[in-house]
């Protein structure tokens, strides 16, 4: 769990023993979930995406080599509920915030290579317990589509 920049090394070294150091008979899907850990800083975003995708090339190279299949998506925030506190909302988190990190973070995440699944449109509208974080029917519909998203990535 790395939801922050900078990363921690403690973490990065337990994500990096995760991969194979050679190459696997089926290829490895990323999903990187992005949360408000980084007070939708788009640059700190930026510098934790790119230190995982570095860290990740550096313990396995071969997902760096011509024709590597290395499908990889980020998630970003859900909008904001009616029960998140007024100075977040008011300061930093708001919807139009939520808005424009998304859309940011989609064009520098294609400007990278990843796919990316924007929540805020799918979640401006559902029940949040407690301003910001989904119920079971939320979380599923977000599962459903990463699992659609996976059944969609090409690994020929």
């Amino acid at each position: 769990m790395m939801p922050t920049f900078p990363l921690d090394p403690v973490e990065v070294a337990r994500f990096k023993r995760l991969l194979a150091p050679s190459k696997p008979a089926k290829p490895y899907a990323f999903i990187f979930g992005h949360g408000l850990s980084n007070d939708l800083d788009l640059n700190a975003t930026l510098n934790w995406l790119d230190g995982i995708l570095a860290y990740t090339k550096e313990a396995a190279p071969y997902l760096g080599e011509k024709g590597a299949i290395w499908p990889r998506l980020i998630v970003t925030p859900n909008a904001a509920g009616m029960l998140k506190p007024n100075q977040w909302v008011q300061q930093s988190q708001g919807d139009k915030a939520l808005q424009i990190f998304e859309h940011s973070v989609r064009i520098e995440a294609a400007e990278r290579g990843l796919e990316h699944l924007g929540t805020w449109n799918m979640s401006i509208q559902t029940d949040k317990f407690d301003g910001v974080h989904l119920d079971l029917k939320g979380n599923l519909v977000k599962a459903m589509a990463v699992v659609n998203w996976l059944a969609l990535v090409d690994t020929k």
